[in-house]
């Protein structure tokens, strides 16, 4: 029998409400729990406490790590980083160089994009000669 919007009513309840319902209602009653749970001083003293634990942990992993690192000889990782800043601090000062040499360069009047040439020493001895094959 058609309905009012012109759709047959078949009896059967619809499935996709029902599901949205359910999970609406659920989600509303998660919500309110873990908003009630999550506000509380005692929620916020547990979790400061598991913070802290961890970053002891983690800290205690540290540098059991650098010691074993240490142990093999191996970079870890505040090596690599003070490496890092050294070869930065290294590459500015190469910049500073190289332009202090271009002003005096442009100041003597030597082109600064000039390639430097490469002297060759002269070949004053002759290679040896090449024996032909062995006669055995």
């Amino acid at each position: 029998m058609p309905g009012q919007n012109g759709s047959v009513e078949t009896g059967t309840p619809d499935v996709a409400q029902m599901w949205r319902s359910w999970l609406s209602e659920t989600e509303r009653q998660l919500n309110g729990f873990f908003g009630e749970v999550l506000g509380t001083d005692q929620f916020a003293k547990m979790s400061g406490s598991f913070v802290d634990g961890y970053a002891v942990v983690q800290r205690a992993l540290n540098q059991s790590m650098e010691r074993y690192l240490n142990t093999f000889n191996l970079p870890t990782h505040s090596d690599i980083t003070e490496l890092a800043e050294r070869m930065h601090a290294i590459e500015e000062r190469i910049a500073s160089l190289e332009a202090t040499v271009r002003t005096v360069a442009e100041r003597a009047g030597v082109n600064p994009g000039a390639t430097v040439t490469r002297l060759q020493p002269r070949r004053t001895r002759k290679p040896r000669p090449v024996n032909g094959p062995a006669a055995g």
